[in-house]
């Protein structure tokens, strides 16, 4: 090994360790949309993959759900109920 190269200092926590816990972040905790009434309620990782995989058609609308009122929260474990995420229009 060369002694030129800058040693790389880890501060207790590895990237695989920071990826494990970002999977059960996602996992752990759901995805709620709503207007009125809820439409459906899921795991964040299965909402990420069906927008992945219907990228040209959830994009514009999600978008457009936003536009008319549609209120998306991420909610559980990691998120109290004093700290969920919305999103939702202005009124």
């Amino acid at each position: 090994m060369s002694k030129n190269l800058p040693e790389v200092v880890s501060n207790g926590s590895s990237i695989g360790s920071k990826i494990k816990k970002f999977f059960s972040v996602i996992c752990r905790n759901n995805i709620t949309v709503s207007r009125t009434n809820e439409f459906f309620h899921m795991p964040i990782l299965a909402f990420l993959i069906i927008a992945l995989l219907t990228f040209k058609i959830s994009i514009p609308v999600i978008l457009i759900s936003l536009f008319c009122g549609v209120e998306y929260t991420i909610g559980g474990e990691d998120f109290p109920e004093a700290k969920k995420i919305t999103f939702r229009p202005r009124n």
